[in-house]
């Protein structure tokens, strides 16, 4: 009787893993399990203060101009982590420059990749973008490590994350922009 259930059990987990692995409904169920997983992780950091050893990170431009993180203390900050091959980061990069239109002489917008920097070169002159891009060689600092993306965070003027999300988001909606306006009048 104990070795049936054994072989049952067997059974259920080789028909699991090989619905995961070799089934279209796969990638969707690794895809869903990684947004629970890191979907809690991201929120945590709400309302969480960037520690002074984040502000050693350092970025390059498209430009490949090295910019410190330590430039931008002082000033609300809004920090996109993304990839040229993330579907959900590309559908909300539309968003992100009509806001960026708005905001970007009152915001700092810094959308950091850590692909290989010609292919981030190459995705935003065939798209004609003009946002903030930029590469970053090092590790992105811990307070904003995230195992999915798009991760995106705003930093009020006192370095304090008010605000931390996973996923595409609608950024150029009423929310966003009052929450905008409100951290650049404090």
């Amino acid at each position: 009787m104990k070795a049936k259930i054994k072989y049952l059990g067997f059974g259920i987990v080789l028909i699991l893993t090989s619905v995961i692995l070799l089934t279209p409904v796969g990638p969707k169920l690794r895809n869903y399990a990684g947004r629970i997983l890191s979907y809690g992780s991201v929120k945590l950091k709400a309302d969480k203060a960037v520690p002074e050893d984040a502000y050693d990170w350092e970025v390059t431009d498209l430009d490949g101009e090295v910019h410190s993180f330590q430039d931008k203390k002082g000033e609300v900050v809004f920090l996109n982590l993304w990839a040229t091959w993330c579907k959900p980061c590309l559908e909300e990069i539309p968003d992100l420059q009509m806001l960026f239109n708005d905001y970007g002489n009152k915001v700092n917008f810094m959308l950091v990749s850590q692909e290989e920097f010609g292919r981030v070169i190459n995705f935003v002159h065939k798209r004609g973008y003009n946002l903030p891009f930029y590469y970053s060689k090092n590790q992105v600092p811990e307070i904003f490590r995230s195992s999915t993306i798009p991760t995106t965070y705003i930093l009020n003027k006192d370095g304090k994350i008010v605000m931390a999300e996973n996923g595409a988001v609608d950024w150029n909606g009423d929310e966003i922009r009052e929450l905008l306006d409100k951290l650049i009048t404090e």
